[in-house]
Formats: C-alpha cells, sequence, structure tokens
C-alpha cells in the first residue's frame, strides 16, 4: 500500500480515454482487479468512468476513486457546483479530489478554501493537489492545517523529482505518479532493459517496481488486459539497492513529458 490509507499502489488512468473507449477500460481494469480509478474534470470521461463502476456491480465503498478539479471552475462560485456534478457522475463521494493545475497566486487562498470545503460536506473524504511545486506545496499544506494528502505529479525515470519527492516525504503528503513510463520512453532506456532482461520481467514492470518502491502510486493508463495485468504484477518486484541507484541516476530536470506553457517558471528547478 502506498501512504495514502487505502490506496492502491496501481491504479488506472484514465486520460486520454473517452465515450465508449473509457468506458470499456475501466470494466476492464475492475475485472482484472483494480480497485483504484482516476480521473479528471478536464479528460471529459467522469459519467462513462461512473457508468462503468456501476455496471462493474462493485460497491462504491470497495474502489478509490480520485478525480481533478478543471482550472476554469477553481472560483468559489464555481468550485462546489461542479463537485457536486462530479460526484453525482461518479455514483457517491469522491475517495480523492484534486485541484488539477496550480491556482494564480491571487487564487490559491480561496481555491484552497473551496478545497477544505469539499471535505467538509462530505464530497470528498480526502483533498490533494496536483502539479504542485515543493514550495506550493509547503504552502497548501500549511494553509488547509494539515489537509492536503496527495500531490499527483509527472514521475518517473527520465524526470529527476527528488526535491519534491522528499519535501513531501517530510509532509506526510502522498505522491502519486501519473504519466509514471513516460509514455513508454523509459522503458527505452538501455538500463532499464538490462534490469528487465536479468529479472526476467518486462521493462515496463521495472519502471513502476522503481515507483512502487519509493513509497510512490502510480495510474498508467491501459486499454490492453494483458497490460493492465502486468501493471499490477509490478507490485511484486524488489529491485537492489544498486538497479535503483541505477535507475534514478538517469533523471533529469529536463525530462518532463507534460509541459504546458502556463507552467513556465512554476515548476521546482533542478537540484
Amino acid at each position: 500500500m502506498s501512504k495514502l490509507t487505502g490506496i492502491l499502489q496501481i491504479g488506472l488512468g484514465t486520460y486520454p480515454l473517452k465515450g465508449v473507449e473509457a468506458y470499456k477500460a475501466v470494466r476492464m481494469a475492475l475485472d482484472v482487479g483494480y480497485l483504484h480509478i482516476d480521473t479528471a474534470q478536464m479528460y471529459g470521461n467522469e459519467k462513462e468512468v461512473g457508468r462503468a463502476i456501476k455496471d462493474s456491480g462493485m460497491a462504491r465503498d470497495q474502489l478509490y476513486i480520485v478525480t481533478k478539479i478543471d482550472s476554469g471552475n477553481i472560483s468559489a462560485e464555481k468550485f462546489g457546483r461542479t463537485t457536486a456534478m462530479s460526484v453525482a457522475a461518479l455514483g457517491g463521494p469522491v475517495d480523492l479530489l484534486l485541484i488539477h493545475w496550480p491556482p494564480e497566486d491571487s487564487e490559491m487562498n480561496s481555491a484552497l478554501d473551496s478545497l477544505v470545503a469539499q471535505l467538509e460536506n462530505g464530497h470528498a473524504k480526502n483533498i490533494g493537489v496536483s502539479n504542485f511545486s515543493s514550495q506550493m506545496l509547503r504552502y497548501a499544506q500549511a494553509y488547509t492545517q494539515g489537509k492536503i494528502a496527495c500531490n499527483q505529479i509527472e514521475f518517473h525515470p527520465l524526470l529527476d523529482q527528488k526535491r519534491l519527492l522528499s519535501a513531501a516525504n517530510e509532509l506526510g503528503i502522498g505522491i502519486t505518479a501519473y504519466s509514471p513510463i513516460a509514455r513508454g520512453a523509459a522503458m527505452q532506456q538501455p538500463v532499464i532493459k538490462q534490469i528487465a532482461e536479468k529479472l526476467n520481467r518486462p521493462p515496463s514492470e521495472i519502471v513502476l517496481g522503481w515507483i512502487l518502491q519509493q513509497g510512490v502510486a502510480a495510474i498508467p493508463m491501459t486499454t490492453k488486459k494483458e497490460n493492465a495485468e502486468s501493471n499490477l504484477r509490478a507490485m511484486d518486484i524488489e529491485l537492489s539497492l544498486e538497479d535503483m541507484a541505477a535507475i534514478t541516476a538517469i533523471g533529469t530536470s529536463g525530462g518532463r513529458t507534460i509541459n504546458p506553457s502556463w507552467m513556465n517558471g512554476r515548476w521546482d528547478p533542478a537540484l
């Protein structure tokens, strides 16, 4: 288990799936044993995710469902209303509600107030943020008096996130890795291929194992049953300290696969 109470280390990411494809992927994931499903208002697939959950016949309290508030909905006027719409689409209170992208400094306090309000009104069982730098994370945790449970960030061997992971550990905040195999690029690294061959495991499982062994949850997206099952098997991998260090050494501050223009200058600087 990860540092987030009740959340399985491996979940299903649903970006950029929409419509029938999103529905089928969630049904498949639940069928093979996933309990943690990640979505977002921005993805435009909450209704399909919710319908797949309902049609699976699984009790809602067996699952860990995460969604994220879109940047266009963080105003006090929209935050609560759109959260209620997400909760309705997903079949009940979400287990984790995140602010998807950091607000501007002038909007930060209002957005965090609205986030805490969703915890207090029962729309969310836990709250957190996504794409926050270590400085932003420290501020949010102090402002909310320790209520931030998670920071969902891009996290994989090509991107050095040691500063942010250290801050999260210090603050008692869990990390969830999106884009955990760097859209496939991490699996092409010679070091990872060598370790995979040595352990007779797929490179994707080595990458996920490296993430999980650091106490970080991961939400790889897949629509293929065989890949979904393989991702779950990554929870059984135990990498040596030498292998962990060799993989960590790959990372650089320039290894992002997702880097929107509005985040220029807002990421953590390189160590």
